[in-house]
């Protein structure tokens, strides 16, 4: 099961496949501009979503693109 953040990554990753999706649209998106949380708090998140995934045995994998963002990938 997901958090209603990690929800809510998983929803943006989902809806820009093979795109980088960058921290900014995450904070933007998910907590709102006004909101004073950290970036680290995503990389929390996209941690803990990598982890489930990796629990259930998926294919899917969150790719991080070093200063650019995440992608939603499928592994081969």
């Amino acid at each position: 099961s997901l958090s209603g953040r990690e929800f809510q990554i998983m929803e943006i990753l989902m809806q820009r496949p093979c795109f980088v999706v960058t921290t900014d649209v995450f904070l933007s998106h998910v907590w709102g501009w006004n909101s004073e949380v950290d970036i680290s708090v995503v990389w929390v998140h996209i941690s803990n979503l990598r982890k489930k995934l990796r629990s259930i045995g998926s294919h899917v994998t969150i790719r991080a693109s070093r200063g650019l963002g995440y992608l939603l990938e499928v592994e081969v």
